[in-house]
């Protein structure tokens, strides 16, 4: 499954975004496809329920978009970590969901696990592997620690 990049239009008003304006992206999905709603900061309530993802970005300048990123190795080398700490699942399944934007990984099915919690199972084309991941969507809170220690990877 591919995660749409984002379309700097707000899905519910037909708005457009402004530079360092933040705004939601909510990841729903139909059969083998993925959509993705993003929603003005005005408009955001709640995730839906059908939703199996959703978080937090901001809207960046023209010329931040060709700053350097983190690399691919650099993050699936921290989703090989991740993959190994159940403490740490929320991080672990943000960084999934970043991979799959990045097509670093592919969707290939959601299941429920024994204990009854969402699970995503994505291959990792990088190891020839496929891991189960539990969607663990953090608090908003900590979402932003997960985003600033994502984005503290491009300094390490």
């Amino acid at each position: 499954m591919e995660v749409p990049r984002p379309s700097r239009i707000c899905s519910i008003s037909r708005r457009e975004f402004h530079p360092n304006e933040p705004f939601f992206s909510v990841l729903t999905g139909e059969r083998e496809s993925c959509v993705r709603s993003d929603i003005a900061i005005e408009h955001w309530t709640e995730p839906p329920q059908e939703c199996f993802g959703w978080w937090k970005s901001t809207v960046k300048h023209v010329s931040e978009s060709t700053t350097q990123q983190v690399s691919g190795e650099t993050l699936q080398s921290f989703f090989e970590r991740l993959a190994q700490q159940p403490d740490e699942a929320d991080t672990f399944y943000i960084l999934t969901l970043l991979l799959l934007r990045r097509k670093l990984l592919r969707y290939e099915k959601e299941s429920t696990d024994e204990q009854g919690n969402r699970v995503i199972e994505v291959y990792a084309f990088h190891a020839d592997e496929t891991y189960q991941v539990p969607v663990a969507m953090p608090s908003h809170e900590r979402l932003e620690k997960i985003q600033q220690q994502l984005a503290t990877l491009t300094t390490a």
